[in-house]
């Protein structure tokens, strides 16, 4: 799940930096942008396969889109621009891959690493919160049992078959 939403956020996250934009400099709007679409992906995909078993929480949907809303405009943006500052690293990354033979451009370097330590930081951050708060607690879900069938092993049918009694012997008359 949290692969499918990365890589469809990611695609999104490089169109609009390297296609649309085509600036490092404004690198926090592609990831805002970026991060709206994954949401609500995010939301349908969460609610049908990951946390099925649990109904949000009163407020679940609303604080769902709460978070992100903010996630996307403020949290993820700050990472952004705070792992920007990080520009030694990117050089560094830079001329180890030119020195590799890798032609990768500068801004596709520093632009991919952007985006894959805002990722994390966010992934775990959207875990903790949907987990926590918007999807309610394990112990309240509700548990339904499951649908097992029991089959007798062919030891077990063979076994009720015999009769447990012991042959008696019958005393013939003569």
């Amino acid at each position: 799940m949290g692969l499918t939403l990365t890589v469809v956020q990611y695609l999104v996250y490089l169109f609009f930096a390297l296609v649309i934009f085509n600036n490092n400099d404004i690198l926090w709007l592609s990831s805002g942008i970026s991060y709206v679409i994954a949401t609500i992906l995010a939301y349908i995909l969460h609610s049908r396969i990951t946390w099925k078993e649990r109904k949000p929480t009163n407020f679940g949907i609303a604080m769902f889109f709460v978070w992100n809303i903010l996630t996307s405009f403020l949290i993820a943006p700050f990472f952004t621009w705070f792992f920007g500052l990080a520009k030694p690293t990117y050089n560094f990354l830079y001329s180890l891959s030119f020195s590799m033979g890798l032609d990768f451009a500068y801004e596709f370097i520093e632009s991919t690493t952007i985006f894959i330590l805002v990722t994390i930081v966010t992934l775990i951050l959207n875990y903790l919160f949907y987990d926590k708060l918007v999807f309610g607690d394990k112990a309240k879900a509700k548990k339904t049992p499951a649908k097992t069938t029991i089959k007798s092993s062919p030891v077990k049918s063979i076994a009720k078959t015999k009769s447990t009694k012991k042959p008696t012997k019958s005393k013939a008359k003569k």
